[in-house]
């Protein structure tokens, strides 16, 4: 697909991972960069840049670990064969460059010379295979890598990838930030315990200290191709967005993302810098379309009519991020075309439309209104009412705002909800294993391949936490959009576009930008379009 020419706030995905964030179109309030400073040496910052973050709650696995609270470090940990500069073009990482035969079906790359793990062993072909022969049958990548069907190890800097078909973003597939990580065979195979504290790895800096329920830290890695600007990095674990700023304002942290209700006081004192982007991060209802009441067409449509996107938006986002009648992809995708399906003039038009679908799907509303109930309805016994919890992330403010207001919403049409305020440590293993019949979620892509890929191919990375498709006819056109011409695979896209609007295997309401505090003391930072961490590798402190 084509490149995307805006930066994004590092991607703030299925649990609120805090990271460092950037505004976009280049336009970052940082300050120009510094030298040295907090005791660096060549060029260094010895820091430590103090972070507040979320736990990764699903380790440092990166064949099983697909949340971004645990993509963002296991980014800083693990290196990839490319990965994406600040335009978005896909550029060599540990690969120095690569070529593909004339029928798009063989890929060879040629590591960069003298690379190395942090232990100093060096970063081979072989290693590369293994990886990739590991990702196959890893939950994270296999679908992707389903066309994959060797991996050879040429020699020691060169290695080569034969598919059963074309894949023209095979190029953005091996750089996938933290899952398609370059891992030590000797490492790995050596400690069956490798992945509770990794300590062989190939990316900028070693985790060299967790503390579950505390923290962990980061020190760089001298064996890196591009010493980071900044030696040590600490991550404390905080689930309160609402406390970031204080913590900011009084200098016990440097980077955190702060509640979007003290956004706008921040920017406007202008001691610290503010920053998000117009990132495509969608906030979303996902449902149980296996049964009743979700598997009807209709229902699902009359949800997407009754629910306030606006009022959603300034209730709990304060007026930031974006709202969407349609669409999941934002403007700047060459992909978008406006899609305003369920844009009513007013809020009572929106309501009348719902009520129609509701009736129309056998859930009438009693004399003297009230819950609505089963008439007919398959699988249902009559007189049963449309009523159902819908839990969200414990650890996220914004999401109780948002499933309060949905509650308000569907009530207007006869639907009874009940909120539901759920451990975050378990919120999405059990979305994945298909416990809810509705539920609230918000995760990020760089773009429109990466969303149909990851969101709607079976098996895709996230596809088990917000569509749940097992569809052959949407894999076969996620794949086609895969190997055919740009022109084409935007017009396959588009037509995604137009389908999932109808269909809604889930609901986009809008986008989450998350607001992100940065002390004065960060500089030489701009954002990336993905959860990476190749620009944090440029960052430094000033003393």
């Amino acid at each position: 697909m084509p490149k995307r020419h805006h930066f994004q706030v590092l991607v703030i995905g299925l649990v609120t991972a805090v990271a460092l964030a950037g505004c976009g179109g280049g336009s970052s309030e940082s300050p120009a960069a510094g030298e040295g400073g907090d005791g660096a040496t060549g060029g260094q910052s010895a820091g430590p840049l103090r972070m507040l973050g979320v736990e990764p709650t699903q380790g440092f696995d990166p064949s099983t670990a697909f949340a971004d609270a645990s993509r963002v470090p296991m980014a800083m940990m693990y290196e990839t064969l490319t990965e994406r500069d600040g335009e978005g073009e896909i550029v060599g990482a540990l690969a120095e460059s690569w070529e593909v035969s004339d029928d798009g079906t063989v890929y060879t790359f040629t590591l960069r010379d003298g690379i190395a793990f942090s232990d100093g062993s060096p970063i081979t072909a072989a290693d590369v295979k293994f990886s990739f022969d590991r990702m196959k049958t890893g939950e994270a990548l296999q679908a992707q890598l389903a066309t994959l069907t060797s991996v050879e190890a040429v020699d020691d800097t060169t290695v080569t990838f034969t598919l059963s078909g074309p894949m023209s973003t095979f190029p953005a597939l091996v750089g996938r930030p933290a899952n398609a990580a370059i891992l030590s065979e000797a490492a790995v195979g050596a400690d069956p315990d490798y992945f509770t504290m990794p300590t062989v790895t190939s990316g900028p800096w070693t985790l060299s200290e967790y503390t579950p329920k505390s923290q962990m830290t980061f020190t760089a890695n001298e064996h890196y191709f591009k010493p980071p600007g900044i030696a040590t990095i600490q991550v404390s674990f905080n689930n309160d967005p609402t406390a970031n700023a204080a913590a900011l304002e009084s200098g016990s942290a440097d980077v955190a993302s702060v509640a979007y209700s003290d956004a706008e006081r921040l920017k406007s004192e202008g001691t610290l810098q503010i920053v998000q982007s117009d990132q495509l991060a969608p906030l979303f209802w996902g449902w149980d379309r296996t049964k009743a009441p979700f598997d009807s067409k209709d229902v699902r449509q009359a949800v997407a009519w009754a629910v306030d996107r606006e009022g959603k938006q300034e209730a709990c986002w304060f007026g930031t991020g974006g709202v969407t009648y349609g669409n999941i992809l934002r403007p700047w995708d060459p992909a978008y075309e406006e899609i305003n399906t369920y844009r009513a003039d007013d809020r009572e038009d929106a309501l009348a439309e719902a009520a129609d679908l509701l009736d129309a799907a056998g859930w009438v509303e009693p004399e003297g209104g009230g819950t609505r109930v089963a008439d007919g309805v398959d699988g249902v016994e009559d007189g049963t009412p449309l009523a159902f919890e819908v839990p969200y992330e414990g650890n996220w403010p914004a999401a109780e705002c948002h499933v309060q207001i949905l509650q308000q919403n569907l009530q207007e049409v006869g639907i009874e909800v009940t909120p539901s305020k759920y451990d975050p440590a378990a919120y999405w293993g059990d979305v994945s294993a298909g416990t809810f019949t509705m539920y609230h979620g918000g995760a990020g892509a760089a773009d429109s391949m990466d969303l149909y890929a990851n969101w709607f191919a079976t098996g895709g990375s996230l596809t088990a936490l917000t569509t749940h498709l097992d569809d052959p006819e949407i894999n076969a056109k996620v794949t086609e959009a895969q190997q055919v011409d740009e022109e084409t695979s935007i017009q396959i896209i588009k037509e995604l576009e137009e389908w999932q609007a109808e269909e809604l295997p889930m609901l986009v309401v809008g986008y989450q930008w998350p607001q992100v505090g940065m002390t004065q003391r960060v500089q030489n930072y701009r954002p990336g379009v993905d959860a990476d961490s190749y620009t944090l590798v440029e960052a430094t402190l000033s003393e």
